[in-house]
């Protein structure tokens, strides 16, 4: 059986939205998008990385994986671009039809089944982002 590992970055007073970038996500009128930039460490890069391991498959949800489809794809060559690009992604997504960032599989509408069903699947471990 699969391990699912989630990764998550979150303030102390509970903020998960828009830790990349100023435009990332304002919904809501969030206006402090890229709150992560400021205070990063190199210990958080190398424990991201340590995370992922050698491989990986993807579980994400469709806001995530929207806006990473958008940016790694044309990221540079790294550990962690690569390691993105080449996991397989499973998204929860009401439009299979406009998966373009693979590979990639969308989750169907029993999310609960289909990680259930992915995680007894033969594979690398599973990180669910977002």
């Amino acid at each position: 059986m699969r391990k699912l590992r989630i990764i998550q970055h979150a303030t102390l007073d509970g903020v998960i939205q828009a830790p990349g970038s100023l435009e990332e996500d304002s919904d809501g009128g969030f206006r402090h998008g890229g709150w992560i930039a400021p205070h990063g460490d190199p210990l958080v890069k190398e424990t991201i990385l340590e995370a992922h391991g050698a491989a990986f498959d993807l579980i994400l949800g469709r806001r995530t994986y929207d806006i990473w489809s958008g940016y790694w794809p044309k990221a540079e060559s790294s550990p962690i671009a690569d390691g993105l690009n080449a996991a397989r992604k499973y998204v929860a997504t009401s439009r299979p039809e406009s998966l373009a960032w693979g590979p990639v599989e969308a989750l169907g509408r029993d999310l609960v089944e289909a990680v259930r069903g992915i995680k007894a699947a033969e594979g690398p471990d599973l990180i669910l982002w977002g």
